[in-house]
């Protein structure tokens, strides 16, 4: 991802232009980042790839800033070695805020919760059946609304929801909340924490495999835990082959 093109401007021969690519700790392009040249004052934002570039010279230091994550400063000649940039998350300290309404220990908490009498839904407390967990509304489901099933019986309900910039959104909310268990439960086995357990990889060892890693998993959400885990340490054996005979 790394361009380099020469700039007619106070330094002839030694301006070009530098591309680089911010991820965040899982690897994804991390959009709308600040990347400011601190020698030259130039800057740019990157685009919905994480792209960004910037006329630079041996020996600048780019100042790279978003508000989700810590300030980093990377130097060209790391960039020119990486092509990419990985942003750690910032964390903002809170005051302490206390809750005195059942007690101001746990343990009048724990009492206080295990004596309460359960509530009832709205539903319940009208007689109305439980719903299935499992249910999809029809205008949720992708497979039903694109079917030929669908186009036959209702041809221009088809091409509505198949077209239609605000059914396309409605929908992509639907499943990603209806899928955010499983997703929470793929990051946390893709995150750097878990990657060191299996590898015992630290620092640019640990990014440089889990790079590796993201380029080559085939896995997503969908797989059942065991799978995944079992594709990790499949990749982490050729990676280690790799380096071993030279190739990485």
């Amino acid at each position: 991802m790394l361009a380099a093109a020469t700039v007619h401007a106070q330094s002839p021969d030694s301006v070009f232009f530098l591309s680089g690519i911010i991820y965040d700790e899982s690897y994804r392009p991390v959009p709308a980042t600040h990347v400011i040249n601190m020698n030259s004052h130039a800057g740019d934002v990157s685009d919905s790839l994480g792209i960004f570039r910037l006329p630079a010279e041996q020996g600048d230091t780019f100042l790279v800033r978003n508000i989700m994550y810590l300030d980093t400063l990377v130097t060209v000649a790391q960039i020119e070695r990486r092509s990419y940039i990985v942003l750690r998350k910032a964390y903002y300290p809170l005051q302490e805020v206390r809750i005195f309404e059942w007690g101001s220990t746990y343990s009048d908490f724990s009492r206080a919760v295990i004596n309460m009498p359960g509530r009832q839904t709205l539903g319940e407390a009208m007689g109305l059946p439980l719903q299935d967990p499992d249910h999809i509304p029809f205008d949720m489901d992708e497979e039903f609304l694109k079917s030929p099933a669908f186009l036959i019986k209702k041809p221009i309900y088809y091409l509505y929801y198949k077209y239609s910039k605000m059914e396309k959104s409605r929908r992509k909310v639907y499943w990603m909340n209806k899928n955010r268990e499983k997703h929470e439960t793929f990051n946390s086995i893709m995150g750097p924490e878990s990657i060191s357990e299996i590898t015992g990889l630290s620092g640019e060892p640990l990014l440089d495999f889990m790079a590796f890693l993201f380029q080559r998993m085939v896995c997503d959400f969908e797989c059942p835990e065991i799978k995944v885990y079992s594709e990790i340490y499949d990749l982490w054996e050729v990676y280690k082959e790799l380096k071993e005979t030279g190739i990485m």
